[in-house]
């Protein structure tokens, strides 16, 4: 049931007793109409005075009618619909529950709108722009020519791992960097994200992503 504010809610009880008043009179009314029946089925009607045999002789004067007594019962009729009306209008109604979310079969939520692509797909590299970014951060372990530095950087030129990456892979782990403690970090340096420089942007990192495809193509 909607919340009701006080002015409505005192005009609903206003109207519930304006109505619960008619009905009780009605009732009453009723109530009267049914005794005075009852009475005059059973011969308890008053009796109609007969005609004077002579005008001498004073007419019998007929005895007062018994009054009629209504009772109590119009009255609990009326204070039991009363109840009923009240009942009825401050119950409270049940809210529709919201629909569960629908589960995989493994049992696991299903998500309500589908993961959006990586950003970087939708990015073109520029290979001449990545090579001025690869100079400025990332030949510091790599090399100006990208085939690595001793104790610091790989040769990229020769990468397994930077071949079979795709380029979306690339960006995200040149993003997340691999510090020394990662099991497959094989030189013990660790690499910083974004090489360091974390004011390269994604747009920046695809550039210099497509400057490494110059010298080491993806190949599945």
């Amino acid at each position: 049931m909607p919340a009701l504010s006080p002015i409505q809610i005192a005009l609903l009880i206003t109207g519930v007793l304006l109505a619960t008043l008619i009905l009780g009179g009605l009732l009453a009314v009723l109530m009267a109409w049914l005794t005075r029946e009852v009475q005059m089925a059973y011969g308890q009607a008053p009796a109609t005075p007969a005609k004077a045999p002579a005008p001498a002789v004073e007419a019998a004067v007929a005895p007062p009618a018994p009054s009629q007594r209504i009772g109590p019962w119009p009255f609990v009729i009326s204070g039991l619909a009363f109840l009923v009306v009240l009942a009825v209008i401050f119950y409270p109604m049940p809210q529709p529950q919201a629909a569960a979310p629908e589960t995989s079969s493994e049992g696991s939520a299903a998500p309500s709108t589908p993961a959006s692509p990586p950003v970087v797909a939708a990015l073109q590299g520029n290979p001449e722009k990545g090579k001025e970014l690869f100079l400025g951060s990332c030949a510091s372990c790599h090399g100006a020519d990208a085939k690595g530095l001793p104790g610091l950087g790989k040769d990229l030129t020769t990468s397994t791992f930077v071949k079979q990456q795709t380029d979306v892979q690339l960006l995200e782990f040149i993003k997340k960097g691999r510090p020394a403690t990662d099991p497959a970090n094989t030189t013990g340096v660790d690499m910083p994200p974004k090489g360091g420089n974390p004011a390269l942007t994604d747009q920046d990192l695809a550039d210099i992503i497509a400057y490494m495809r110059t010298f080491n193509p993806h190949q599945p």
